[in-house]
């Protein structure tokens, strides 16, 4: 989201092209395929819903720390902590705005390179 112009997270969001076959699966969900809206080197923003599903049947509010798998494509992911930003629910399916909780791990500097790649 902009204000006035202005992004409002301090890293650069980065649409995902359809050209890749990033998704991520929320663990505690069971194995759904969540698509992924934009990433940037501090969160990710996805679809936290199937069509079809009912908000209720897996609630999530601001705040809330869960794990999430970041797939590269079908059977290659790294696994990450997040902790939901924002929760847009304006549309059918709900849009979270997640920021990763561990940014020394490993994984999110693994994560990091695929970003640094994909900007080049």
């Amino acid at each position: 989201m902009s204000t006035g112009g202005r992004e409002r997270r301090g890293a650069r969001r980065r649409p995902i092209m359809e050209s890749f076959s990033f998704f991520v699966v929320v663990p505690k969900k069971g194995f759904h395929k969540l698509r992924v809206v934009d990433i940037s080197d501090s969160g990710v923003g996805f679809d936290y819903d199937i069509v079809g599903e009912s908000p209720d049947a897996f609630p999530v509010k601001q705040g809330e720390e869960f794990d999430l798998q970041f797939y590269l494509n079908q059977s290659l992911y790294i696994p990450m902590k997040v902790k939901v930003m924002r929760v847009d629910d304006s549309k059918v399916i709900r849009r979270i705005g997640a920021e990763f909780t561990n940014m020394n791990s490993p994984e999110h500097q693994g994560l990091i390179s695929l970003i640094t790649m994909i900007d080049q």
